[in-house]
């Protein structure tokens, strides 16, 4: 091993600062894909400057990811490359060195911006969108028009598989999301099975009969 160079800081500083994007990336797209539409949505009627930045980039969720996995990418292969020069510099080109690079790349991407930026984002998924969203729209923005031609060519590679994802591919309608979201919260005993109920009938109106509901006139009591 040779002695350190102090020259190493720099990309050493380097690296540690693109491990810091690679985590604002992961923590951004975990953020934006579990947050709450109907939540967002209430807040930015209720004039939430940053809630409404949020629904402007989910309504392209597409390019979004586009742009979150372009980027993640280019920071972690970038830290990846500035990582195997550092450990050349310290070990000599050898396959050592390449091979404690990898591992050591490997651990601090999965730990520091993969795993706990994800963990902490999905906790407080609205939160967490709504810090990130006045950056995220920029990196949106300036990473369009690549993000525009890889989605060009992923629609391509899909078309000649006979598939187009251009069209609405929603399987479940909102009325189903809905019915979802509330049996879940029952079976986590968040709603009582009175709520529960009340709502499906809410949803069911349409098709209720009267007679399903109505009381008949000897089992009304009065004053």
């Amino acid at each position: 091993m040779a002695d350190f160079d102090p020259s190493l800081f720099l990309p050493i500083g380097v690296i540690i600062f693109l491990l810091f994007l690679s985590a604002f990336f992961s923590g951004s797209e975990t953020a934006l894909t579990a947050t709450s539409k109907a939540r967002i949505h209430k807040l930015d009627s209720d004039g939430n400057l940053n809630a409404r930045r949020v629904n402007l980039l989910i309504k392209d969720r597409e390019r979004l990811i586009g742009a979150i996995l372009l980027g993640n990418n280019l920071v972690n292969i970038l830290a990846s490359v500035i990582a195997a020069s550092v450990f050349n510099q310290l070990f000599g080109a050898s396959l050592i060195a390449t091979g404690l690079a990898t591992a050591t790349m490997t651990v601090l991407v999965l730990v520091f911006a993969e795993v706990t930026p994800k963990i902490a984002a999905i906790t407080r998924p609205d939160s967490v969108a709504m810090l990130v969203a006045p950056l995220m729209r920029w990196v949106v923005f300036i990473l369009a028009p690549i993000t525009w031609l890889v989605q060009m060519f992923v629609r391509g590679v899909f078309h000649v598989f006979g598939l187009d994802i251009s069209k609405d591919s929603a399987v479940f309608s909102a009325e189903e999301e809905i019915r979802g979201t509330i049996d879940l919260h029952h079976s986590e005993g968040r709603v009582d099975k009175e709520a529960r109920d009340l709502i499906r009938g809410a949803l069911d109106l349409n098709e209720i009969r009267t007679e399903e509901i109505m009381i008949l006139r000897k089992s009304i009591e009065m004053l």
